[in-house]
């Protein structure tokens, strides 16, 4: 064999070891039925609302344009500097395209409800770069990671977050089919997370029973009070509103809900972002994390900085994990 044929072999390697990493993977099939076709170079992708640019900051950070709704100031201290300095990113609309051709996407992601809504946006042309749309239901994070992270050309780090989110999904909770209740709104005016919430599909992925009142007009949110929650008995009690701790450690009303008075009432955590729902995005892992370890606010504050670290790429200090694990902490009554 010719010494030139026998080269062949080593140099096609050299020229796939030597690729660039953002180099297209050709065609992708999104949540609209849609083959896409994926442009020859992908350097900037554009998020087109909070739950795809969550996505992306744990996939492909270095690759994204910008945020539709910047971080605020503590979010952005568990980022680190280039997520934080990033600017805001126009919105997925006709009237913003002169802002969106300004930031010069290569790539628009969507990532959330598959509605349709969402399906005509995404379906539309006249954007200055194709849009894909992922469905942003919980448990098909590990998929929608292994798929971005190839059309991104960075298959490995998606392979590791799906692997990640895999085994968080998978993971036996000693508690499971805990009764629950999840609240948002003040005290004095609740709202409890029913069928169709973020904070439901949240829960439930875990195998909990998330309960809500009985209402004739439905809604993924239902008016909720002190006394219903009693009689509703939960388990567990979830409230968004970290003012909430204070009022439920001191009202008697909340005394009489069984899950205040035995230590089992927790305050949402919602840093970098919820734990549970805004936005619907990866973040919610933590949610999921949250329902194996929340009996033990040490473990969980541990594991939750480990897993904010994989995610987001910065590592929270001790004073970080301290003061997570002081929020963590159950709602106790107020001593006389």
């Amino acid at each position: 064999m010719p010494s030139e044929l026998r080269r062949l072999p080593f140099l096609l390697l050299l020229v796939l070891l030597l690729a660039p990493a953002w180099a297209s993977a050709g065609e992708v099939l999104d949540a609209t039925g849609r083959h896409v076709t994926l442009p020859a170079t992908i350097v900037r992708v554009m998020p087109a609302g909070p739950p795809a640019a969550v996505l992306l900051a744990a996939l492909a950070p270095d690759m994204m344009t910008g945020w539709p709704h910047p971080p605020g100031p503590a979010a952005a201290a568990l980022l680190g500097a280039p997520l934080a300095a990033l600017p805001k990113s126009p919105p997925l609309e006709k009237a913003a395209l002169a802002a969106i051709e300004a930031t010069h996407p290569d790539l628009i992601v969507d990532y959330g409800t598959i509605s349709p809504r969402y399906l005509a946006r995404a379906q539309e042309a006249g954007f200055g770069a194709p849009v894909l749309l992922f469905d942003g239901a919980l448990d098909q994070a590990p998929d929608v990671l292994r798929r971005l992270g190839a059309a991104l050309g960075r298959a490995a780090r998606g392979e590791e977050l799906a692997r990640m989110a895999d085994a968080i999904l998978s993971a036996r909770r000693p508690d499971a089919a805990r009764r629950v209740i999840y609240a948002r709104g003040e005290p004095d005016a609740l709202i409890a997370a029913a069928p169709g919430s973020q904070p439901y599909e949240t829960l439930r992925a875990a195998g909990w029973q998330v309960l809500a009142p009985a209402s004739e007009e439905g809604g993924k949110f239902r008016p909720v009070t002190a006394a219903v929650i009693a009689t509703l008995d939960p388990d567990v009690l979830i409230l968004a509103d970290p003012a909430s701790r204070a009022v439920l450690a001191k009202a008697p009303e909340w005394q009489a809900v069984r899950a205040v008075r035995e230590g089992h009432a927790y305050v949402a955590p919602t840093l970098p972002f919820g734990w549970f729902e805004e936005p619907p995005s990866i973040n919610r892992l933590l949610g999921l994390l949250w329902t194996e370890h929340y009996a033990d606010p040490a473990a969980l504050a541990t594991r939750a900085a480990s897993l904010q670290a994989e995610l987001y790429g910065r590592a929270p200090g001790a004073a970080d994990t301290a003061a997570l694990r002081d929020a963590l902490a159950p709602i106790r009554a107020a001593t006389p």
